[in-house]
């Protein structure tokens, strides 16, 4: 197993919330679904929604996971690239 550099850590915590996002957001527009019709049909506020995707927070998984079922894909598909 390779040991991670404190550099790297911080590097993946801060790029990963910023991938994450943009995914979403790039899956909603392409969708033609607007923010607050995503947050609605997940049950967030469309804020909470808006700072996942700017990459201002960090989603666990299972919102992820709800987000990209919303969306009409799988985690899989969603996350694959990272």
């Amino acid at each position: 197993m390779k040991n991670l550099s404190d550099e790297r850590i911080n590097q993946l915590k801060e790029e990963t919330p910023i991938f994450i996002g943009n995914l979403i957001k790039q899956a909603r527009s392409k969708r033609k679904i607007s923010q607050t019709q995503l947050a609605e049909a997940v049950g967030k506020d469309r804020q909470y929604l808006y700072k996942i995707e700017s990459g201002k927070v960090t989603p666990n998984i299972a919102t992820i996971a709800i987000l990209a079922d919303a969306l009409g894909l799988s985690l899989e598909q969603l996350i694959k690239g990272i």
